[in-house]
Order: structure tokens, then sequence, then C-alpha cells
């Protein structure tokens, strides 16, 4: 009974509402949660019970400004009613910075599908040949994976894939949940990790990069926070509403979607890396798909241990896909309306169908040419994301007080406080922690 109940849970997410399992599931969220894990064991526990209430209602208030304006698009309404210089400067951040993240996604998709096959990043003791193979081979799986992912979409196949998403996210989950059950005999460290803290960065060993706690603490927001959400979940909640929205019984799904299973999810991956990943000798040096993979090891009995970094490629492969779906989906959105043209993604859509081949195929092509390990890159883009929350949550902030789009569900005094904290939280984090990140991906 339990698994069918899970996949009930999962299937939430990975329906109607697609951006959640982007948001919450995605790769960008579990390679920031790993690598917080591996870095700084337990530490940094303390972020997760943070964000829930801001993540829950940021969502959920981005969402009824589409489940109560189902026929305009987000970008429209931010025209209307903010202004159109803000509507253009927010498009013009998102496209190059989702162009980043598409290429983030298939990168890390390719290197968990390599590693499947045997295919490791080269080390710098690798010969020419092995690192000119490696490449040559990146980018043939890259372009192959753009036109599957193209069929997927135009086909169909997506809808009918989701089961098999479903059943693989579910043995990671499992994964993460039985190697963060063995870690609690570290209770003592665990319960400490919720106390808030900031632990010192951390060097790499035989390098000159730093690992910064307060990289961490941006990619973990960023992840969380995602701009393309924010701004894309309401198109979806508009393409998908039946009838009259219930917008208590969506809320009630935020909390249980994005609270129980996210923040759950959440805490589980960051107790994985730290007790599987952190103990190890080269902890400070993880940064790719296969390295990470070891957190799994101890999720299964003694002889099958190989059989985790199997799933775990797995699962982040899936990932992957889930959530570079999601990012294609979306700037598809935004690019049409804002030339004023029909946005949604219905079959009959000619532009949305021709759109959504480019935002797939682009990045494919160009992904394999942005040389960084792939975990990095969407470690690095989450914290992209995180440079944009504040802008966007102000956008959330005005729309959802605007009666003429709420109505009687204008925003409530506590919605608002949890919004503005949400606001001082990701303004606080990029004016005074920004220059560690940069460090970080610099250094």
């Amino acid at each position: 009974m339990a698994v069918p109940v899970l996949q009930r849970v999962f299937s939430n997410l990975l329906g109607p509402a697609a951006v959640m399992a982007a948001g919450t599931m995605g790769a960008g969220a579990a390679a920031s949660l790993i690598l917080t894990g591996a870095w700084f064991r337990y530490e940094l526990l303390w972020v997760i019970p943070l964000i829930l209430p801001i993540f829950v209602l940021s969502v959920d208030s981005a969402s009824r400004v589409g489940l109560l304006n189902p026929r305009t698009g987000m970008f429209s309404q931010i025209r209307q009613h903010i202004h159109p210089t803000v509507a253009w400067l927010i498009f013009a951040i998102n496209v190059p910075v989702h162009l980043l993240i598409g290429m983030g996604q298939m990168s890390v998709l390719t290197s968990a599908l390599m590693s499947l096959l045997g295919f490791y990043p080269p080390e710098a003791a690798a010969t020419a040949d092995y690192a000119a193979s490696y490449h040559y081979w990146e980018i043939g799986l890259s372009v192959a994976a753009g036109g599957a992912i193209v069929w997927l979409l135009t086909s169909g196949g997506y809808q009918r894939m989701q089961r098999v998403m479903t059943g693989l996210m579910i043995v990671m989950f499992i994964g993460f949940f039985i190697v963060a059950l063995t870690g609690l005999q570290e209770i003592g460290a665990i319960v400490a990790g919720f106390a808030p803290s900031i632990p010192d960065d951390l060097a790499v060993p035989g390098q000159q990069a730093m690992r910064s706690s307060s990289g961490s603490i941006i990619a973990i927001v960023g992840s969380a926070l995602a701009p393309a959400a924010l701004l894309g979940i309401p198109y979806m909640c508009a393409d998908n509403l039946r009838g009259k929205p219930d917008l208590p019984a969506e809320l009630r799904k935020s909390v249980l979607n994005l609270g129980v299973v996210f923040g759950g999810y959440s805490v589980f991956v960051i107790i994985a890396g730290g007790y599987a990943l952190y103990p190890l000798d080269n902890h400070a040096a993880i940064d790719t798909v296969h390295e990470a993979g070891k957190v799994l090891v101890n999720a299964f009995p003694e002889g099958l241990g190989f059989l985790g970094p199997i799933i775990f490629t797995a699962g982040l492969l899936i990932a992957a896909l889930t959530t570079f779906v999601v990012v294609v989906q979306v700037m598809c959105y935004f690019c049409l309306d804002m030339l004023g043209l029909d946005w949604r993604d219905v079959k009959e859509n000619k532009s949305f169908r021709r759109l959504l081949v480019l935002w797939i195929l682009l990045p494919a092509i160009l992904a394999p040419f942005w040389s960084f390990p792939a975990l990095l890159k969407v470690l690095l883009l989450m914290g992209f994301n995180a440079i944009v929350i504040p802008l966007v949550l102000v956008i959330v902030l005005i729309l959802v007080n605007k009666r003429a789009l709420m109505g009687e569900y204008k925003a409530s005094l506590g919605r608002n406080m949890v919004l503005l904290a949400g606001l001082v939280l990701s303004v606080w984090l990029v004016v005074e922690k920004l220059p560690d990140y940069v460090q970080m991906i610099t250094g």
C-alpha cells in the first residue's frame, strides 16, 4: 500500500503543476542539497524549515494570479498592472538565464546518461584521446537527447512516461530515506544542524577552489524560490483549470506537496549527503554525478551497494529531464505572451510547438561546449535564480494585492508578512552573500 500512496503523491508533483516538480524534486534542488551535505555535513539543515513557509505561500500566491485570471498571461498582467518596462526587463533577464538553465539541465542529463554507460568525466591524469572521445560522445548524446525530448513533447510521449518517471523518482526518494535513517545514529549532530549557524568556508585539497557555505545557502534558496516557477505557474494553472477554482483546496495541496514532501525530501537528501559523502577523504572535491552517486551505496545490503550509484544516476537523469521540460514549456509561455500571441499549450497552437523545438534543441546543441562540472553548473544557476528572486517577489506582492485582479482573495496581512520576509531574506542573500558565492564559482 505504501508504494501506491507514494505514487499518488509524486504523480501530483509531476502532473498538471509540473513547475512544482522542477522546483522541488529537480536536478537543481538535488545537486544543491547533495553537495550541501557532502561539503558541510548537517550544518545547513536549518535553511530548509526557514524557507518552507516562504516557498509554499509564494508559489500559492503566484498560482492564484493564474487561477483567478486564466485568460491573461503573467507577463501581460505585469505590463498592464505594473509597467511594460518591468515586463521587458524581467523577460530580458529570463531569456539568457533560462537558456543557461536548460544547458545546465541538459549537461546533468547527458552526464548521468554517460555515467550509466560507463563513461566518466576525464580527470587531470586522463589522456588527450580519452578527453576528446568523452567530448565527442557528450556532443552526440546531447543532440540525440534533444531530439528524443522533441519527440517526447510533440508526440504526447511525455504524458505516457509520467508513471515511469514517477517510479524512478520514488526509488531515489526511498534510497535517500534509507540512507537518512541510517544516519540517525548521528542524531545529535543532525538536531544541532537545525540551529542557525553559518559554517566556515571549505578549502578543496590540492586546488585553489573554495566551497562557500553562503553559496550553498543561496543555491538552496534559489532552487526552492525559482523565478521560472513563480512566473510560470500562473500559466500552468490557467492551462489546467477546469471549472471554478477552489483556492483553499489549492493551498492545502501546496502545503502537502511543497511543505511536507519538499521539506522531507530536502532534509533526507542533506542528511544522506552528510552521512554518506562527508566522511569521504575527498568530500570537498565532489562535484560530478559519478562521485555524488556514492550517496546511495549505504542504501542497499552488503554486496548490492553497486546499485546505489546506478539508481542515483538514473534518478538524477529523470530529475534533469523533468526540470528541462518545465524550463522549455515556461519559456514558450513567456515568449509567446510577450509577443502578444496565443500562449496556451494546446495541440493546435503551432507557434507553441515550433518554439518548443527551438528551446529544446538550442541548449542541447550548446550544452557540451560549456566546460564546467555538470553539478556545479546547476549549482551556479541556482545562484543566478537567487539574484532574480527579489524582483520576482516584488512583482508577486504587487499583483496579489491588486483587488482588480484578486477580488475577495486579495492577499491577507499574514500572507503579505510571509512574502515580505521572503523578500528581505532574498535581498540579504544578494547583498551580503553574493561575493562569497562568486568566489566559490570563480575560485
